[in-house]
């Protein structure tokens, strides 16, 4: 499985008209794909939407890709956009697909940079702990990036509230599985964000 996840950077003062075009922006987003989520940035840089597509393979992403570059305005809110990317991800051997269902309404975006070479190192000190650390509150997926640069390391935790994620990683460094032993010594940077579902996404 490939997951690709696209942000949408608004101008400024555009929300407002964005708002009612997203939901059919997110409907017709792909062809050739399953849409999964559709995530507002809560704390973190505003004014930003990420929608996160699965594919089969990359031929199906590729064909989206193609489809999206040949429009003219292939989102309906161009008009609005300061930016858009989009970045294909493969996920960790031990992850489950991501199935839709109701377990945020927060998600938790943690992106790291890895240093060259560092992801089988890294997803062998996840893979020894993670099944510990979901005891303790699930974790959606970690996948890193397949194209352009630096790989990128993304983890994505849903929570039910707030309370939830201080309480969970709390727990998690109290029983000393958090971070996994190992698992950050081949990062060279680290990120966190935090967004929310919104009410058309099929990850709620």
């Amino acid at each position: 499985m490939i997951y690709d996840l696209t942000t949408f950077s608004l101008l400024p003062n555009t929300l407002g008209q964005v708002m009612p075009k997203l939901p059919e922006t997110y409907a017709n987003f792909s062809e050739t794909g399953q849409m999964l989520g559709a995530f507002s940035c809560d704390f973190g840089v505003l004014n930003r939407f990420v929608f996160l597509t699965a594919y089969e393979d990359t031929t199906a992403l590729t064909e989206d890709r193609k489809r999206r570059m040949e429009s003219t305005d292939p989102t309906g809110i161009g008009a609005q956009l300061q930016s858009e990317t989009s970045t294909a991800f493969r996920p960790f051997a031990f992850c489950n697909d991501i199935v839709p269902g109701d377990y945020g309404p927060f998600y938790e975006f943690r992106t790291y940079t890895l240093a060259p070479f560092g992801r089988p190192d890294t997803e062998t000190a996840w893979a020894k702990i993670i099944e510990r650390r979901n005891a303790i509150s699930p974790l959606l997926t970690v996948m890193t990036s397949i194209e352009g640069g630096p790989e990128k390391m993304v983890h994505i935790w849903p929570y039910r509230t707030l309370e939830d994620r201080v309480k969970a990683r709390g727990a998690a460094s109290k029983e000393g599985i958090w971070p996994p032993p190992g698992g950050s010594d081949h990062l060279t940077s680290l990120q966190s964000e935090l967004f929310i579902a919104t009410g058309f996404s099929d990850l709620k």
